[in-house]
Formats: structure tokens, sequence, C-alpha cells
């Protein structure tokens, strides 16, 4: 699932002969997809995700489950033809290599609403003058920011788990600072611990094999020590040690199991339907927010610019300790079995004006070093 895992150009629809489409082999169908402007989505569809489309329709990857099983629906073909545009003016545009901008993100319209659009954060007055009013047919908003930073506390949220089982949401650290569990992340389908990489430091390797801990009822014990840092996209693999099992759980809501993620599209989706994420952070506990945008840039923190950030919720909803939690939506088609993470939280706003968490979503992490959070189905491995 890569960071382009959405349509291609406006897809065609109406040119593509449905009937015949169950007849033709694989390669001829994906290609038939390919061309009519599905792009790399092609290979994730099958043709009765294409009849399900009405005429002014388009089917739309929206996640991925267990064993990284495509899941689908179908959206406006006009609202995803406007999307596309904005993603594209957003790629061809390196708005973060001029002086005083330090981030960029694409707003999604919303159905039958207003248009998709570029936001891009500004430093200066200066840097205000030098963003376009538009690219092409997208419109581009000026956020002012800050470059300081301040801290707010919260009351301690009870996050502690009583078994070998770790679910996501509880509260972990390293031997000097505390931070929230991602649920468990899967390489190859086995199961690791992450949480955000600046719990140990923006270095990538330096603090390799350094030990990880979590509490529980009877408080904090060793389940693993750092397999790898990764400070671009500011998450932290850790290898269980001492029989502790990293769990596709969400501990603290319910349902709470983890069945996959959401792809860049799906969010998307979600912020078109005026939908709300969700989380649960060790310290400030849970709750809820709407998108603001997605397959964001941002060079506002930290000692490197991230890019695959999603913008959501309130500042006021977040904390020191609770970078490494999830933010997450039930699953569109089955609401009720579990849910599907949309990003790791890893920083809020701190200036006027603007008001979000923000992190990497979990499409870019698995583009960028193919780990996922949807777990394999049970015999898969």
């Amino acid at each position: 699932m890569g960071n382009h895992d959405d349509i291609g150009q406006r897809p065609a629809t109406r040119s593509l002969p449905r009937r015949r489409l169950g007849t033709m082999g694989r390669r001829r169908f994906v290609t038939t997809l390919a061309g009519a402007g599905f792009g790399s989505m092609a290979a994730l569809l099958t043709p009765g995700d294409v009849r399900a489309a009405g005429r002014d329709e388009v089917p739309l990857v929206y996640g991925r489950g267990s064993d990284s099983e495509p899941l689908t629906t179908t959206v406006p073909a006009d609202w995803f033809a406007d999307l596309r545009a904005a993603f594209d003016a957003h790629e061809r545009h390196d708005l973060l290599s001029r002086h005083g901008i330090v981030g960029s993100a694409v707003v999604p319209g919303e159905f039958g609403g207003r248009n998709a659009a570029l936001a891009v954060d500004v430093t200066d007055d200066e840097a205000t003058g030098s963003v376009p009013e538009r690219i092409g047919d997208v419109a581009v908003e000026v956020n002012h920011v800050e470059a300081a930073d301040t801290t707010e506390k919260s009351r301690t949220y009870d996050a502690s788990f009583d078994d070998d089982r770790v679910p996501g949401s509880v509260e972990c650290g390293s031997k000097h600072a505390a931070a929230t569990l991602c649920p468990a992340m899967y390489d190859d389908g086995a199961p690791f611990f992450a949480t955000s990489n600046h719990l140990y430091g923006d270095d990538d390797e330096q603090h390799r094999g350094e030990p990880f801990y979590v509490k529980g009822r009877t408080g904090w014990r060793k389940v693993g020590k750092v397999g790898r840092g990764y400070a671009l996209d500011d998450f932290v693999r850790i290898d269980p040690v001492n029989d502790a099992l990293p769990t596709s759980a969400i501990h603290g809501v319910s349902p709470s199991a983890v069945m996959g993620q959401f792809t860049r599209v799906g969010l998307a989706h979600l912020k078109a339907r005026r939908s709300k994420l969700q989380k649960v952070a060790a310290v400030s506990g849970y709750s809820s927010g709407r998108i603001q945008a997605v397959d964001g840039m941002t060079c506002a923190y930290g000692t490197v610019c991230k890019h695959g950030q999603l913008k959501w919720g309130s500042r006021s909803s977040f904390t020191d300790g609770d970078s490494g939690s999830v933010s997450f939506h039930p699953d569109l088609q089955r609401p009720d079995d579990g849910v599907l993470v949309a990003s790791l939280n890893n920083a809020r706003t701190w200036w006027p004006v603007e008001d979000y968490i923000w992190g990497t979503a979990a499409y870019r992490i698995t583009a960028d070093h193919g780990v996922t959070f949807s777990p394999p189905t049970a015999g898969s491995r």
C-alpha cells in the first residue's frame, strides 16, 4: 500500500465495458481500469467493485483490513475528481522550499459542499505574499503559525492492563520519559510494539537495544527493546521480550479490535462525510474530533520535515504523554466488529487561530517502511 494508493486521473467509469469485466482475465481487467484512469488502485479492485458504482460514482479503496485485504466503497465521481486535482497540485508544487513556509496539506471537499483546497502554514507576512491564491483550479488558504511551543497538563487516565497481551493506548516509556502505546504493528505478519520516536529522541539508530516498558496494574515492567527509530515518520519499532505480546486492540473502547488501517483517500472520504475520529491516550484519555486536512507536510517541530501528516481534532484534548496514541474510526462496512487506524498522534498546535492534533498517517508509514496495522488472519503465517 503505497503513498499513491488511490485513483489516478478522473476515472472514466461510463466508458468501461461493465458487462465484459467479469469475463476478462485479471491482467486485462487491471490494464483496462488503469487505462480508464484508476491508476494504482486498479490492482486492488474487482469487477464487482466497478459494477457496484453508479453512473456518476467511482469505486474507492478506503482501507486495508486483515492481511491487507482491500476495503471498498463508492463515492461521487465529481467529488473524487476535485480531490485528485488537489492531491496533484500539492505533489507538483514544492511549497516548503519557499522561505517562511513551514507546512502544507490538502483539505478534502465535502459531499455536496465546499471544494477541496490546499492549506499552507507560514511564519511571517513576507511568506504570505509568496503564496499563490490558486494552483490551477485549487484554492490555497494561508494560516499563520508561531515558532515556539507551550505545554499543558491534564489529569491522568487509568490505562493499565493485567496480562501479557498488551493493547494499544496504555502508558509506555523509556527510562527517562513516558508516552502512549500504539496497537500492534506488523512486519510480514510478525507483531511488534510501537510509539512515537521522540520518546527516545530524533536519532534513528542511537537508542537501538534500549529497554521499553509498559505500565500494568502492578506497575512498570519491561516488555521490549528498541529495534529502530524512524525520525522522519516519528515512530519507533520495539521488539517484544519476556513473552509480552503486542495486541491489535485499543484499551478502553468498544469495539476495541483493530482490523486494519485507512488509505489516504479513505481519510478524505471520512472528511467528506464529516465523520469524527477517536483516540484514547494514556494521559488525557478519550476524545473525538473531525478531520481538518490530510497528506500534510510540516517543518514546524523536530529536526526533520515530516510528510503524510493528518490534522484532526483539538489541541485541548492532547497533552504531554499522549504521543504514540492513534486516531481511529469504526470500519465503514462493519462498524460493530472493530476499527481502522488513521494515524499516530505526535503533536498539537501551539499557535493562535489553528487548533488540531497532528501526526503521521498509517498509509504513509506503510508506504515508507512496509509495516502495517493490518493483522494477519489466524493461521496465515
